[in-house]
């Protein structure tokens, strides 16, 4: 069971105050306080919602006893079988009881070469917090559909009402990050050229659309692409 030094130890990993714990646990800042301090018995339910917060943002508990140990996984990239998925697991991240404290958000153009020698073109992202980093690379997200550009533009949307002055885009072509392994992965991204993503029409641009299918997603009603465009009042919109 966690115990309130294995708390403290887990807190200055993920580098978080208190309030922004309690938060993603659903408790008070005043019972968290309380139980780090070691004053009180908190029920069993508040010491669960802790250590699943703690644990949702990446920290794993040891012990045998005897010994007790705190980790951070400080890389992580998410399964994902489908776009769905990946689509909720990037909104889930952006969230603040992900405990990331995210300093930037980081959009590239991926590829996939296939077996007649072409290449597929993939939106991913790393995500880089405070002290942890998580790449998503696997739900092959596209823009090569109207639905499909649907889920990009949402997660888009997202990022840039959450975080407006965190989000880059790499301008340059990133060949598939995921051959390699998270570690090597994010240091590709890392390395390469980021430039701040003031319109979304520079990412969007790397994929060589054209302007008949910007129309096409513009005139889908409630379609996440139209509120993206015109919140961000890109060159898109018609003049």
């Amino acid at each position: 069971m966690l115990q309130p030094n294995m708390l403290k130890a887990a807190r200055a990993l993920l580098g978080v105050r208190q309030s922004e714990l309690a938060r993603a646990a659903g408790i008070s800042l005043a019972t968290l306080n309380n139980f780090e301090r070691g004053i009180g018995d908190p029920r069993a339910s508040t010491i669960a919602a802790i250590e699943q917060s703690l644990t949702r943002g990446g920290v794993s508990f040891t012990g045998d006893g005897e010994f007790e140990g705190v980790t951070l996984r400080k890389i992580h990239r998410p399964s994902a079988i489908d776009t769905f998925t990946a689509s909720r697991q990037i909104l889930k991240a952006f969230e603040r009881s992900s405990l990331l404290n995210i300093q930037s958000i980081v959009f590239y153009r991926n590829a996939e070469i296939v077996p007649s020698k072409t290449h597929r073109q993939f939106v991913s992202l790393v995500i880089k917090g405070a002290e942890r980093a998580v790449i998503f690379d696997q739900g092959r997200l596209s823009l090569e559909s109207t639905s499909h550009a649907a889920e990009v533009s949402g997660i888009l949307l997202a990022a840039t009402s959450m975080y407006p002055n965190a989000i880059y885009y790499l301008p340059e072509f990133v060949s598939d990050t995921l051959r390699l392994a998270p570690p090597q992965a994010i240091e590709m991204v890392n390395e390469t050229h980021w430039e701040k993503l003031n319109d979304p029409a520079d990412f969007f641009s790397l994929f060589a659309l054209g302007s008949d299918t910007y129309a096409r997603w513009l005139m889908v009603s409630d379609h996440p692409f139209q509120q993206l465009i015109i919140s961000s009042q890109s060159r898109i919109l018609p003049r």
